[in-house]
């Protein structure tokens, strides 16, 4: 299944619990940077992307005037899927989505997930949290295709 899936985090958030690298490509001893910076996260492949524009028209107003990074998950659905099917109720402290989905926005004050099936339904716009996000991620996945955006901000 094709899905376009990515998080929004603000410009100066700095994801240490992932490492990023750009690729390089080394010929006669010299190194070339290759592509967008990429990491891996168990059998997710991450990359820093551009934000996607469409969806900051549907933000509240404060998240459209804030600086966005994109972090975009280009592989691992298929390996998640084949997870879901096997057993949709795995232990959180194993649990490889929820792990991701806590390393990427733990330390953030707001986020964003977009998660677009086909990458061209966006059925809601919503606030949430980590839980609300993993869930509609997983039915999504194994009941009913369903587009989202979901954003959070920790309010002090």
């Amino acid at each position: 299944m094709d899905v376009g899936f990515e998080f929004l985090l603000p410009i100066e958030s700095n994801v240490t619990t992932i490492k990023f690298q750009q690729p390089v490509y080394e010929w006669q001893g010299e190194k070339f940077p290759q592509g967008e910076e990429e990491a891996w996260f168990n059998y997710f492949k991450l990359t820093k992307s551009n934000v996607p524009q469409h969806i900051i028209a549907l933000l509240p107003n404060d998240f459209q005037r804030e600086q966005w990074q994109c972090i975009s998950i280009i592989d691992g659905i298929e390996s998640l899927m084949n997870e879901l099917s096997v057993n949709t109720t795995i232990s959180e402290e194993n649990n490889i989505l929820l792990n991701l989905l806590h390393s990427l926005t733990n330390t953030q004050k707001k986020w964003v997930v977009i998660f677009e099936p086909d990458y061209d339904c966006i059925n809601e716009v919503i606030e949430g949290n980590i839980n609300i996000a993993f869930q509609k991620i997983v039915d999504s996945l194994t009941i009913e295709r369903n587009g989202f955006v979901l954003w959070s901000e920790k309010r002090s």
